[in-house]
């Protein structure tokens, strides 16, 4: 990819980050093993979110023993709190997937890295912050450099892609990328109303807060 080229079509999606949910069987689930990411948006299916919310709940699925939840209702009770505001809480670990469409380059987040933290872009696009890390192996990282955003996979290779674009390109596909977000968030709760409607407003909270930023 040219360092010259500055002007590129960004497409950002926000990513869960799925780790083997292969074997769990509390609801429907995708069934896919291994570690990969799944995109949130409004037009997911019912699988598609409960692997979603599943991998927001994932830490209550076992007990301090290591024993998984023999129930629904188990599980939910474990998730849904009250929980010690310093303790483990419901997380979206993920974040921003950046993508130029018309080279095809993909920058994804690194571990450790989480969806509530997505507003740390807007700080380094308003001056407030000189960049922000989003996750580790790789280290990725976003920047503003000579009057242009750049996204970085791995601020500790050399060699590592970067995409650059116009700070105009990326707060509007951050946008677009929040609406995909709320589009997620309204099908939560119409899945929740199907699959755990005894928990559904719980449910629908302890998800919703783990995408948002700051004190809840």
């Amino acid at each position: 990819m040219s360092d010259t080229r500055t002007i590129s079509a960004l497409r950002i999606d926000q990513v869960i980050e799925v780790l083997g949910e292969d074997a769990f069987d509390l609801w429907p689930v995708v069934g896919q093993g291994g570690h990969w990411y799944l995109a949130l948006h409004g037009e997911l299916s019912d699988a598609e979110v409960g692997t979603a919310v599943h991998q927001i709940l994932r830490w209550f699925h076992t007990d301090e023993n290591g024993d998984e939840a023999p129930s629904l209702d188990v599980y939910l009770g474990q998730a849904l709190g009250p929980h010690d505001p310093d303790g483990t809480q419901p997380m979206a670990m993920g974040g921003p997937r950046f993508t130029d469409t018309s080279t095809g380059d993909v920058v994804i987040p690194g571990c450790c890295n989480s969806l509530d933290e997505r507003f740390e872009i807007l700080e380094v696009l308003d001056g407030g912050r000189t960049e922000c890390w989003l996750g580790h192996s790789p280290v990725a990282a976003v920047t503003l450099r000579h009057g242009l955003v750049e996204i970085i996979q791995d601020a500790e290779e050399p060699a590592s892609a970067v995409l650059r674009f116009s700070p105009e390109e990326m707060r509007g596909a951050l946008a677009r990328a929040e609406a995909d977000l709320d589009g997620f968030r309204e099908r939560v709760a119409v899945w929740a109303r199907t699959h755990a409607p005894e928990h559904s407003g719980a449910l629908f909270d302890a998800v919703a807060g783990a995408l948002v930023a700051g004190p809840r």
